[in-house]
């Protein structure tokens, strides 16, 4: 049996108990169901797998929490050489986390560390209580709050070796809220590719192995989905529908370049596949100009995402 399965057969005994327990013994029993999932830390490599998408030589993963919420899931590999950067991949909830592992791997090409990171409540990451097979954040900052504990307590950027952040689809516009948070000369840019930029959230159905996806992150989820039962979150809650609005819906009601800052702002990129629609790609225009130091650039797809903000860091790095 898998943790989530065993924690979930867990609460439906909690439930049985309290129906025969007196009130007080009842919260006790609670009592004991209130620590946050569990990260899911054991993936197995899909047969057949093109070795452009396995791990990183050298990635392991962890797990971390931050102010009660469910534990976060990351990962970590590292270059051959002193890195002269960090990233830090905020994984989209449409995928598992290791959708991303080529992106990670041209990144490392390029000399950088890199950090994989999956927010509570999404693809391997810890679930909360009573979540229930679907996608769920409690509250729209919650993301947010998670990563920047992340960042501060585990990964420990510095301005000689900063960190950038970046983020796609839906995880975009946490990307793009931690540049207007996250003010330190340890931090070098943002990254936002393809982001959400409003409007209606499909809900996703439930996954079956012979629903395969469009798109190319997730062909390659749905290869890992089909070896690690536990990473099969498709479809989406109302209330994680909600909060992300919520969040894109702050976002975008800035208008930051111009308030005075402190310092000057680390620098924005947000990325338009070209194949996006011309509406969402001017609503993308839109919204990079309500941030500071933000530009737009087009792309040729996410398998050249990781040459792209390589390219990014690189360029920023020269004006230190």
């Amino acid at each position: 049996m898998s943790p989530f399965a065993l924690s979930r057969t867990l609460r439906f005994a909690v439930v049985a108990l309290c129906a025969a327990s007196t009130v007080a013994g009842c919260e006790k029993i609670r009592d004991a169901t209130k620590q946050p999932g569990q990260a899911f830390l054991d993936s197995q490599i899909p047969p057949g797998l093109s070795p452009q998408y396995f791990p990183p030589q050298g990635f392991v993963w962890g797990a971390y929490r931050s102010k009660g919420l469910p534990e976060a899931r990351y990962g970590v590999a590292s270059p051959p050489i002193n890195p002269k950067a960090q990233v830090l991949i905020l994984a989209d909830a449409d995928y598992p986390a290791e959708s991303y592992f080529e992106v990670m791997r041209q990144l490392l090409d390029a000399g950088y560390g890199v950090w994989l990171f999956e927010a509570p409540g999404q693809g391997g990451a810890g679930r909360y209580l009573l979540q229930n097979e679907a996608v769920f954040v409690a509250g729209s900052k919650d993301t947010q709050v998670s990563a920047t504990g992340f960042i501060n307590d585990i990964v420990k950027p510095t301005p000689e070796k900063p960190l950038f952040v970046v983020g796609t689809g839906y995880s975009a516009v946490n990307s793009l809220a931690l540049s207007t948070v996250l003010k330190s000369d340890a931090v070098g840019g943002f990254v936002g590719y393809d982001p959400y930029v409003g409007g209606d959230i499909a809900k996703g159905t439930v996954w079956h192995r012979e629903d395969v996806p469009n798109s190319y992150w997730g062909k390659i989820g749905q290869d890992w989905q089909m070896s690690n039962p536990d990473l099969r979150l498709r479809v989406k809650s109302e209330n994680w529908q909600k909060q992300v609005k919520k969040a894109y819906a702050d976002l975008n009601g800035l208008h930051l370049p111009v308030v005075a800052l402190k310092r000057r702002p680390a620098a924005v990129l947000v990325i338009a596949p070209k194949s996006e629609p011309t509406g969402e790609a001017n609503a993308a225009s839109n919204l990079c100009a309500r941030l500071p130091r933000c530009e737009v650039a087009p792309n040729e797809g996410p398998q050249a995402l990781g040459k792209d903000i390589a390219a990014f860091i690189k360029d920023e790095l020269s004006k230190v």
